[in-house]
This record gives structure tokens, C-alpha cells and sequence, in this order.
């Protein structure tokens, strides 16, 4: 009777760890391929769900305005930043985030087949601040965003990517 009763708590437990694997998001096919169209456009804009500073809680920022947009060589893009700040920044100015308008200096788009994604990488300029921006585009329209600051402490948002209108 002990071994059907162990054999039964081992299929659960089988049974169990089968059914909680995460599905899996079309990777290759239509859908990478799509992105890439959308990349190689630079027509295309990401909007994050959430910010993740160094230090600190993910904060969601559903509500909160804040995109990157590509608009051929131009980036237009607002980020709320939560981080600290260690020099620069007028007292009481600023919006309090990360702004650039201009030319994505240094931009480097890599697609990744082997792992169905798409690097972005490129450079700005805010004031006296440089800015170092790599961007993961994954399957699902799914995006990472990194910033470096050479002013604040570095954070990171994930967000979607979607066609500008």
C-alpha cells in the first residue's frame, strides 16, 4: 500500500511541474519577423509598463505618460526616472525624468535569431548629461529598456513595442 501511495505522490508531483511550465511565446515564424520589419522601419514606438530603478520597488507607470519613439535616424523619447540623481539638474527644474530629442548617435541595431531578439543601442545627449540606451525587442512585442546616465544611477523599464500612428 506505501509504494502505490508513493508512486501516486510522484505522478502529482510530475503531474504538477508539467502543468506549471510557462507557455511559450511564438519565437522564429511570423511573429519575429514582423518585429524585425518593424525595427528595420525605425518607424515604431515603445511604451513601458514598468519602471525598475537600481534601488528600490518595479513601479508601474500604466497612466503615466512616457515613451521612445524612432522616427527614421530621431528619437523622441520621455522616461519618468526614480533613481537618484548624483550631480546636474537645476533645483526645483526639470521634469523630473529622462528626455532626449535628436539623432540616435551611435545606434546599433543587432537581430539575434539564435534567441529571437532584436539590440538596440544608441547614445544621446541632455544638457551635460550623456546617455546610454540599449533596448531588448523580444517575441510578443515585449521590450527591455536599459539607461545609463552619467549623472543618475542607471534603471531599466519594460514595456511593448507598436507601430507609430
Amino acid at each position: 500500500m506505501k509504494r502505490i501511495y508513493h508512486l501516486f505522490k510522484i505522478s502529482l508531483l510530475l503531474l504538477i511541474i508539467s502543468g506549471c511550465g510557462s507557455s511559450k511565446v511564438e519565437v522564429g515564424g511570423q511573429d519575429y519577423d514582423d518585429i524585425l520589419n518593424l525595427v528595420n522601419s525605425r518607424e515604431f514606438e515603445i511604451e513601458q509598463e514598468w519602471a525598475i530603478p537600481m534601488s528600490g520597488n518595479t513601479i508601474n507607470l500604466l497612466g503615466n505618460p512616457n515613451y521612445i519613439r524612432f522616427k527614421g535616424n530621431q528619437v523622441d523619447l520621455f522616461l519618468p526616472y526614480f533613481g537618484v540623481r548624483q550631480s546636474g539638474g537645476a533645483y526645483g527644474g526639470g521634469d523630473g525624468g529622462i528626455k532626449y530629442v535628436g539623432p540616435a548617435e551611435k545606434l546599433v541595431i543587432e537581430e539575434n535569431s539564435k534567441e529571437n531578439n532584436i539590440q538596440i543601442k544608441f547614445e544621446g545627449r541632455q544638457g551635460t548629461e550623456d546617455l546610454q540606451f540599449f533596448i531588448s525587442i523580444m517575441p510578443g512585442r515585449k521590450s527591455h529598456t536599459s539607461v545609463n546616465s552619467s549623472e543618475r544611477n542607471a534603471i531599466s523599464y519594460r514595456g511593448n513595442v507598436k507601430a507609430l500612428k
